[in-house]
């Protein structure tokens, strides 16, 4: 399946090794699926700094050793082997608009 990895935010402006950031990630029938990537040092942060010994549920983080473009497009890469039935579970499905398919 061809598909299509957007990062909304700059790799640049994150830290690599202690930070998270949203991917979605476009399908060629139109679907959208968007997960959050993270370090494992950034969920020790952000306990430490909501003062807690635990995360709440949520949506869930998919981790990367160190957050690189090189290092997220190879989990997306494994999450869409076998039909693309990983991201399916980890990633939220948001309908496109006929607009947004254009482009």
């Amino acid at each position: 399946m061809n598909y299509n990895i957007i990062f909304p935010t700059a790799f640049d402006s994150i830290n690599p090794d202690n930070d998270n950031m949203d991917v979605l990630v476009q399908t060629e029938n139109g679907k959208q699926y968007t997960f959050v990537v993270a370090t494992p040092d950034n969920v020790a942060y952000l306990m430490k700094k909501d003062n807690v010994p635990f995360l709440k549920p949520g949506s869930p983080f998919i981790f990367v050793e160190k957050l690189t473009e090189a290092n997220v497009r190879m989990l997306v890469e494994a999450l869409m082997e076998e039909d693309a039935q990983l991201i399916r579970m980890y990633g939220e499905d948001v309908y496109l608009t006929d607009t947004e398919r254009m482009f």
